[in-house]
C-alpha cells in the first residue's frame, strides 16, 4: 500500500493517490470472518459451527467495508510517514476510476500544517512583574475577609460612603412612568456601583424619612438600550440608613474561617500562604500573557481550514452550554451563524499552532508530574477530590485538555528564559484587582 503521488492543490491543501491491492482486501476478510465464524450465531448451527461461507454471505459485505477502511487508514498513513507529511485534521477519501482488477483506488485530500518562521525568539522584549508578598498584604487580605463578612446596624444619621441604604424609588420617563423605573424596600450599599453614580450622590448625605427628586441621564452604551442616553426624572424616598459593623479578629474569626484552634498567629501563617500561592498563580498568569501577547501578535500564517473549522464548532457549543446555564428557552435551537466565530476561532488556532511550533522544534513535553499537580489543585474545587482525579485519567480527552494547559507553560518558561525580559513591580492591590 502506498501513495503513487503528493499533489499541491491550493495552500495547504493536498491530494494524496492511494492504491489498496484487492487481494490484500480479501485476505484481512477472510481472516476476519474465520474469527468470527468461532463465536457467531448463525440460525440452524450451534455457536461457532456455522461455515465460513455461510458466515461470508451474511457478513462479508460490511467486514470487506470495514478493511477498506482501515487498509486505507494505514496506506494513508504510511504515506505521511514516507513523505514526512504533518497532517492538520482529518484527511478526506474519494474513490477514484481504475481497472478494478488489482487494486482500488483513492484520492486523499488533506491539509497540512504551515510552516512557521518564529524569528529569534532571543530579540523579544517581554516584561515580567514582581511582587514581593508582605505582613502588609496579609493585613490587607483579613481586611477583605472581614468586609466579607459584614453586618448592618440602623444609623440616626444621613447616609454615606459603605453605608446600606434601603429606599421606595419612582421614575418617570418624557412625562410617563418608566418601565421598571419603580422600587419599593429597595437595598444597596453605597460606593459599590451597584446603582448609577448620580443615583448614589441623590441619596448620599439623606438621612431616613428623606426624600430627594433629580434628573438622570442613563449612559449611551447602558446595556438598556431603550433608554440609553436619555433623561428621566426620579423621586427616592430614604426609608433606612445602616452602619458597616466589621467582624473582630479574634479566635472566633479564626475558627470561622478553619483554623478550628482559633489560633491568630495560625490563621496569619495560613493566609500569607495562600496570598503567596494566589500572588504566584497571578504573576505566572501574566507573564503568560505577555507571551501569547507577542505571539498573537507575529505575523499572519495559513491556517489549515479544518482546524479552524473544527474550533467554530467547538465555540458553538461553548456558547449553547453557555446560553443554556443561563436559563435561556431553547438554547440548543438558538440560530448561531458559524461565520459569527470565524475571527475568534483564527485567531485561536494561529495561536495554537505557534505554541505547537516552539514545542515541537525544542522537544517540550508536558511533564507528567505537572499534568499531576494541575488535575490535583483543579479537583481541589470539588467536594471529592479523589473521585475528581480518577474522573480526570477516565478519558485520555479530559487529561489531553490539562496537558495542552501545561504544555502552554513549558512554552511560556520557554520563552521567558530567552527573550530580552525586564522585571517591573506591580501593587497588591493592582495585581489582585481591589479597588483602593
Amino acid at each position: 500500500m502506498a501513495s503513487t503521488t503528493i499533489e499541491t492543490i491550493a495552500g495547504l491543501k493536498r491530494k494524496a493517490s492511494l492504491a489498496i491491492p484487492l487481494a490484500s482486501i480479501e485476505a484481512e476478510a477472510q481472516r476476519r470472518l474465520s474469527q468470527m465464524a468461532r463465536t457467531v450465531n448463525i440460525k440452524g448451527f450451534r455457536k461457532g459451527k456455522a461455515p465460513v461461507k455461510l458466515v461470508d454471505q451474511q457478513y462479508g459485505q460490511q467486514v470487506r467495508q470495514e478493511v477498506v477502511g482501515d487498509q486505507l487508514r494505514d496506506a494513508f498513513t504510511q504515506t505521511a510517514t514516507v513523505h514526512q507529511l504533518r497532517i492538520a485534521g482529518m484527511p478526506q477519501f474519494e474513490p477514484r476510476s481504475g481497472d478494478g482488477q488489482t487494486d482500488l483506488l483513492f484520492d486523499a485530500h488533506f491539509e497540512v500544517y504551515p510552516e512557521i518562521d518564529l524569528g529569534d525568539v532571543a530579540q523579544w522584549s517581554l516584561e515580567r512583574r514582581t511582587l514581593e508578598v508582605t505582613e502588609k498584604h496579609v493585613d490587607a487580605t483579613l481586611e477583605i475577609l472581614r468586609k466579607q463578612r459584614v453586618t448592618y446596624k440602623a444609623a440616626k444619621r444621613a447616609a454615606k460612603a459603605d453605608d446600606r441604604v434601603t429606599v421606595d424609588f419612582e421614575s418617570t420617563l418624557d412625562g410617563a412612568p418608566m418601565p421598571g423605573g419603580q422600587g419599593s424596600d429597595f437595598p444597596f450599599v453605597l460606593g459599590t456601583g451597584q446603582m448609577l453614580p448620580d443615583f448614589e450622590t441623590a441619596v448620599s448625605g439623606k438621612a431616613a424619612k428623606e426624600s430627594v427628586e433629580f434628573d438622570l441621564t442613563f449612559p449611551a452604551d447602558y446595556r438598556a438600550t431603550d433608554i440609553a442616553g436619555k433623561t428621566a426624572q426620579f423621586k427616592v424616598t430614604i426609608k433606612l440608613v445602616e452602619s458597616p459593623v466589621l467582624p473582630k479578629v479574634d479566635a472566633d474569626f479564626a475558627k470561622a474561617l478553619g483554623v478550628d484552634s482559633g489560633d491568630l498567629d495560625e490563621l496569619r501563617k495560613e493566609l500569607r500562604a495562600n496570598v503567596e500561592r494566589e500572588v504566584a498563580r497571578r504573576l505566572q498568569s501574566m507573564a503568560k500573557n505577555a507571551v501569547m501577547t507577542q505571539l498573537r501578535e507575529m505575523p499572519e500564517i495559513d491556517l489549515p481550514k479544518s482546524l479552524v473549522d473544527t474550533e467554530i464548532r467547538r465555540l458553538i457549543q461553548i456558547t449553547r452550554a453557555d446560553l443554556e446555564s443561563r436559563g435561556i428557552p431553547n438554547a440548543k435551537d438558538v440560530p448561531l451563524a458559524p461565520e459569527l466565530f470565524v475571527e475568534e476561532a483564527e485567531a485561536r488556532v494561529k495561536l495554537g499552532l505557534l505554541v505547537g511550533e516552539i514545542a515541537r522544534i525544542n522537544q517540550l513535553q508536558p511533564s507528567s508530574d505537572k499534568v499531576r499537580d494541575l488535575v490535583m489543585t483543579q479537583a481541589m474545587n470539588y467536594e471529592n477530590p479523589g473521585e475528581m482525579v480518577q474522573w480526570y485519567y477516565a478519558d485520555p480527552r479530559r487529561l489531553q485538555e490539562v496537558q495542552a494547559v501545561v504544555l502552554e507553560d513549558e512554552v511560556v518558561e520557554w520563552v521567558l528564559a530567552r527573550a530580552k525580559t525586564k522585571t517591573a513591580k506591580i501593587s497588591f492591590e493592582e495585581l489582585m484587582d481591589i479597588a483602593k
